[in-house]
């Protein structure tokens, strides 16, 4: 099975994650109808229909929890509704997006690990900083997630590559300020299944900025963080069958080609997009608290973690 731009799981590998969480295809149908009415019973959620394939792959990520979905669903809405510069107006044709794909890129490489993973890339694309805006660019993440959870991909688990190559110090003084709420946003309003996370290319500069990460993540993902001194050492965690071309790998693609892909698909969505704009939270019709940290949604504080290069 494939889309135009993403390999999905075989038959029998999707048989076998559904196995893996004691799900059936069948249970899943069920699964998402009882979620949806749910949904409609709740005042400030939106209505669900037609969303039903985000549901499903939610209730996949959490491990067929039906409360952990529920949870993470209405955290997803909440957040879509009170982080504005991260989930609002997304048009993929708009000037500033498309500004922020030249600077940067976040893309789904189109081949799974053997176990079913996706793999995304995210690097800078030019060290200049005069058109970098990292609202911007978390958007664009973001927008990236939620069409693949909602229309295009089915997979078990995430592996994230962060190439830090070209970011500059300048980077990371747009980025630092904002870097724990959009830590706080991407491991809140998704759950992420997350494996690992590599990096690659890490100046000394940016340590403060994983410190950081490290400092809001659970830790047991912070402890999934590998950081690579060369594209060998990352070679030695994913198969080159994976990687593109640039990155030593045999996928017949490079990078630059894989985000002209990716670039195209988003746009080809705009309207699915648009729609979804104004899909959020009522906060006025929501009978308890929202179950998310307000704090983590404010600037830099904490304490920080460190973790050395291999």
């Amino acid at each position: 099975m494939a889309t135009k731009t993403l390999l999905l799981p075989t038959p029998e590998k999707l048989k076998e994650i559904y196995q893996d969480l004691g799900m059936t295809e069948e249970k899943l149908d069920a699964d998402v109808k009882t979620i949806a009415e749910w949904m409609r019973k709740q005042p400030h959620l939106p209505n669900p229909d037609g969303d039903e394939r985000r549901i499903r792959m939610f209730l996949i990520l959490c491990k067929n929890s039906m409360e952990r979905t529920k949870e993470s669903l209405d955290q997803y809405y909440t957040l879509k509704s009170m982080v504005p510069e991260f989930f609002g107006d997304r048009d993929p044709t708009s000037p500033p997006l498309l500004r922020s794909m030249k600077t940067s890129l976040f893309i789904p490489l189109p081949k799974l690990t053997p176990e079913g993973y996706r793999v995304s890339l995210s690097r800078i694309r030019c060290p200049e900083i005069d058109d970098f805006e990292f609202a911007d660019y978390v958007k664009v993440n973001f927008m990236s997630i939620d069409i693949r959870l909602s229309k295009l991909d089915m997979y078990k688990k995430e592996i994230f590559v962060f190439d830090l190559k070209d970011i500059t110090m300048a980077h990371l003084t747009t980025m630092l300020p904002h870097m724990k709420k959009f830590v706080y946003c991407a491991t809140t309003a998704y759950p992420l299944r997350i494996q690992e996370i590599h990096i690659v290319n890490m100046p000394s500069y940016a340590q403060t900025m994983v410190n950081m990460v490290l400092g809001v993540l659970k830790k047991k993902i912070a402890n999934r963080i590998k950081i690579h001194s060369n594209l060998e050492d990352l070679k030695k965690h994913l198969t080159p069958d994976i990687l593109p071309l640039d990155y030593g790998g045999t996928f017949p693609k490079t990078s630059e080609e894989l985000i002209v892909d990716w670039q195209e698909e988003l746009m080809k969505h705009k309207d699915w997009y648009l729609s979804q704009n104004s899909v959020n939270c009522d906060e006025n019709k929501r009978s308890k608290k929202p179950c998310v940290k307000v704090n983590m949604l404010a600037g830099v504080e904490g304490s920080f973690r460190k973790l050395e290069v291999d």
